[in-house]
């Protein structure tokens, strides 16, 4: 019998594969589609992950190829006996490993009423299934090799950690224990696309592991763009598991600017109690501190530090417990010294084929730019200099793009002097589409930074807009991102950017400025004007829609 390549649909929510998928599930069965998998699938996007698994009845047949498997980065394999019947499955569970190998992406099997040494031996009704399927599909002199190959792909996704459904209770129990593993894997919650960064990983956990019986202070420092927070987002996700009391604080400087030193301390001690911590001023934060962590292991990594201490921790080896880890992201190398950081760690631009490969990832989705393109990003990547954000932010703009856009852009960098990523990434802003998708971009920056999505939509929608396709467009953009919690996030850079763009258009139109905003700021309306909680015009003049604003808001 000849060969066949099995094909397989789009998923039902797009029409083309554009986005980027946070987790692939490889399945086969519609009962299995109807119970397991879509409890599975709903988990996830109720957890801010986006899902990639093929419908029946989408409209689109194509055939199995790599591109589909580099727009995700994460697979879950669901095992089930009639798994082996499936030639489609098992083509791309071949391709799944072939992918893993190249790009050493997370492969996690799950087996749902069948026993695991079935699939990895092959034995029983799975083995006898996968046997007829390969005869059905492969010709005489094709099918050794051909079985070798899925074989191989079978044995080795099943080597891989996963779960067996006979050890929970119910299939909720199951799926709740996948979804949290799901969301601590580094490839995910740290950055989108990994580059160097697992080694920068290993030389900091090294230095953890030499301090064990200590309190072990490491400072990250470098450039603003250079990859500190996701270095840190991928040290935490590695090692918290490990620790009972932990807090990670992003971009604390933006912290204390909004709410002040005390904000900092309790988000601090909320994290690392459990509980929700009200402090009324700095000298009780720091007394509460001292009081509450005396003796305990503990992990902090307070990012983006840019001032002394407002949490008194600099003299902390003398009170808490040893094995405690403090992690400072820093621009500020003089702090570190000044305070006597021993361990620090600087990173350095990235070289000439990482910035290559980080471009070639956001703009085409592999791992290499296209040909024709290929003299192009190498020009666009001299630009940024090794930034990571800045190769992310053009990269991601630069997706899809013409030539003729990409040498437009090439213009606008040749015009831009050296070192200033503000307007490197101002390219990216003044790209947008249109001026609501702009608009959307400067309201997140002064007003929705930490917010709950929802809760923005809702706000949105009451003033007559629609937010939801430009989110979807700003994250697309690398120019927003949306946190686990849901909640809006944005790199400090992106946000000097913004707040630059907001004050060019001050001084062009006093009458419809926007102020970012401080702690004491609620909200309300009167004639297109948003008031401070103290009745003061002093937020923004908005001629075309009002924000409405629940000064006591319920839980976001």
């Amino acid at each position: 019998m000849t060969s066949s390549i099995p094909s397989m649909e789009l998923p039902s929510s797009t029409s083309k594969l554009s986005r980027m998928y946070d987790v692939l599930i490889n399945f086969t069965g519609e009962d299995i589609r109807r119970k397991f998998v879509s409890h599975l699938d709903s988990a996830l996007s109720a957890n801010g992950l986006t899902t990639f698994l093929y419908h029946d009845n989408a409209v689109k047949p194509m055939h199995i190829q790599e591109p589909i498997l580099n727009l995700c980065r994460v697979a879950i394999v669901v095992f089930t006996e009639s798994y082996s019947q499936s030639a489609w499955c098992l083509h791309q569970l071949q391709q799944i490993i072939e992918w893993h190998e190249t790009y050493c992406r997370h492969v996690l099997p799950v087996y749902y009423e069948i026993q695991p040494l079935d699939v990895r031996l092959q034995k029983g009704d799975f083995g006898k299934a996968f046997k007829a399927t390969a005869h059905q599909t492969f010709s005489a002199q094709e099918l050794e090799h051909a079985m070798s190959r899925w074989s191989h792909a079978i044995t080795k996704t099943a080597n891989f950690f996963g779960w067996d459904d006979c050890n929970y209770r119910s299939d909720a129990e199951l799926v709740d224990t996948i979804v949290k593993s799901v969301l601590n894997l580094p490839v995910l919650s740290a950055t989108r696309f990994p580059v160097g960064l697992q080694s920068h990983v290993k030389d900091v956990i090294e230095i953890i592991k030499n301090k064990s019986m200590e309190v072990c202070w490491i400072g990250i420092c470098g450039m603003g763009g250079s990859g500190k927070t996701t270095l840190a987002k991928a040290i935490y996700n590695q090692i918290h598991g490990t620790f009972t009391e932990k807090s990670f604080i992003e971009d604390t400087s933006e912290v204390i600017r909004t709410g002040g030193h005390a904000k900092l301390q309790e988000q601090l001690l909320s994290d690392l109690l459990k509980t929700e911590v009200k402090i009324h001023s700095v000298e009780m934060g720091i007394s509460m501190i001292r009081e509450r962590l005396f003796g305990k292991r503990v992990l902090i990594i307070l990012d983006d530090m840019n001032e002394n201490d407002p949490l008194d921790l600099w003299e902390s080896s003398a009170w808490l417990g040893e094995g405690t880890v403090i992690i400072i992201t820093t621009r500020d190398e003089d702090l570190l010294r000044r305070k006597q950081v021993y361990s620090i760690f600087q990173i350095n631009v990235m070289n000439p084929n990482e910035s290559l490969e980080l471009l070639s990832w956001h703009a085409f989705r592999e791992a290499k730019p296209k040909e024709e393109y290929h003299f192009l990003a190498k020009r666009v990547v001299a630009y940024c200099g090794g930034l990571p954000l800045a190769l992310e932010v053009i990269g991601s703009y630069l997706y899809e793009r013409t030539k003729e856009e990409w040498n437009r852009v090439l213009l606008r960098l040749d015009n831009i002097p050296q070192h200033d990523v503000l307007q490197i990434l101002k390219i990216s802003f003044d790209g947008l589409s249109n001026q609501k998708e702009k608009d959307l971009f400067l309201d997140v920056c002064c007003f929705f930074v930490g917010e709950g999505r929802a809760y923005v939509t809702k706000i949105l929608n009451g003033c007559g807009v629609d937010p939801d396709n430009g989110i979807r467009v700003l994250i697309e953009r690398s120019l927003i991102k949306v946190k686990k919690n849901n909640k809006f996030g944005i790199h400090p850079l992106l946000l000097d950017m913004g707040r630059e763009v907001t004050r060019e258009i001050s001084k062009k139109e006093p009458r419809n400025n926007r102020l970012w905003l401080d702690e004491d700021t609620k909200y309300a309306v009167s004639e297109n004007t948003l008031f401070s909680s103290q009745g003061t015009k002093v937020i923004r003049r908005m001629p075309t829609r009002s924000y409405f604003f629940d000064p006591y808001p319920l839980a976001r």
